[in-house]
């Protein structure tokens, strides 16, 4: 295939948008973006390259916020705010389906003053098999038996919105009952997944309900057996995540961290320092699991998932009460390295089957040092 697309090699021609994002698919993207006084870039597994060899001047992005949101979305970036959005885009033949895009805009300064950033999440359509994500035994068990709160996390674009999906695929398949998820946006479509033991109602925030908190205090009233957030932002869905796990209904959420300490420590941040004590307490009793993945280029393409992953069972809460709150990441490294779930060890492991090479497993050596904090 041509690393660029053709019918944009000197003006990107507008209206064949849609056309170009059917290219970027078909290159296996993962993310495409648009910016001011830029030519238009794709990303492939982990590595951004140029797409076109037009370059994208002010009316260009102006026009391509209007196709992709509407007309009011340059006076929304001109006032500062940022714009989210979805896209969809058919392709016919054989290869007939819908593409769905998760669209991010947002104002930048360029050379000529105001700029706009357009980045477009290629959504996957149908949600994979644990099996096929190489799952350990010990991640895959919290979808098997759900209770409590589970936090998937890492940063952006490290799968955590797939390995959920997964997880929620085995949970209507083995009929667990009522699943609520909350999302913004929706990136996975359950339709014809399950039978009669389940049920699966997604909402999108902020076109369904305001926010992720006001989505979850619904869930009360309606008593769902699985509830999923898409992510642990704030203070308000935090608490009520917190709320409805202690109510017996199982949680699942996101967290934009890196490690099941500094998750924990995050979670915390978001209280005023009096209350932590209280919401720490809270916080551990509900724990059921905190797994962090991350993606690695792997030597023959494409990229591998590495996690470091901790069960909160009856005997590390126990411990975890009965210390104080700046004792918990050492605590916590404590029991990683001692089963051996701690992110270096795993990744050891990996490069030593030749899931990827030596420069990969120094960086996650040196990004792993010195982490942690007081929780």
């Amino acid at each position: 295939m041509s690393s660029l697309w053709q019918p944009a090699e000197h003006v990107f021609p507008l209206d064949g948008l849609d056309e170009f994002l059917v290219w970027a698919w078909a290159q296996k993207a993962s993310d495409v973006s648009f910016q001011t006084q830029s030519p238009a870039m794709i990303e492939v597994d982990g590595v951004l390259r140029r797409a076109t060899g037009a370059i994208l001047d002010g009316t260009a992005m102006g026009t391509i916020v209007e196709r992709l949101f509407g007309p009011t979305g340059d006076g929304t970036l001109r006032a500062g705010g940022s714009i989210d959005c979805n896209h969809t885009v058919w392709v016919g033949g054989e290869r007939s389906r819908d593409i769905r895009f998760r669209c991010n805009f947002s104002p930048v300064q360029v050379e000529h003053g105001f700029g706009i950033n357009a980045t477009l999440r290629i959504l996957p359509g149908k949600p994979p098999a644990l099996g096929e994500l190489g799952i350990e035994d010990e991640v895959a068990k919290v979808f098997e038996d759900p209770f409590g709160l589970t936090l998937v996390t890492g940063v952006p674009g490290s799968g955590k919105s797939t390995l959920l999906a997964a997880g929620t695929r085995k949970m209507l398949e083995d009929g667990v009952g009522r699943i609520q998820s909350y999302e913004a946006p929706i990136e996975f479509v359950f339709d014809g997944i399950g039978g009669d033991g389940a049920m699966m109602s997604s909402s999108e925030i902020p076109r369904n309900f305001e926010n992720f908190a006001e989505g979850l205090r619904s869930s009360l009233r309606r008593k769902p057996a699985v509830v999923i957030v898409g992510e642990a932002r704030d203070r308000e869905t935090i608490e009520a995540a917190l709320n409805a796990a202690d109510l017996g209904m199982a949680v699942f959420s996101t967290t934009h961290t890196v490690g099941v300490a500094q998750t924990i420590r995050r979670l915390l941040s978001a209280f005023r320092q009096e209350e932590r004590d209280e919401r720490a307490t809270a916080l551990v009793d509900l724990l059921n699991l905190v797994v962090t993945q991350i993606l690695v280029p792997a030597p023959d393409g494409g990229r591998t998932a590495v996690r470091e992953w901790l069960c909160f069972d009856r005997e590390l809460k126990g411990r975890l009460h009965g210390s104080s709150r700046e004792t918990w990441p050492a605590l916590i490294g404590e029991e990683l390295e001692r089963t051996g779930q701690d992110l270096v060890t795993r990744a050891e492991l990996a490069a030593a089957e030749g899931r990827f090479g030596a420069r990969e497993l120094a960086r996650i050596r040196a990004s792993r040092l010195g982490g942690g904090g007081a929780a």
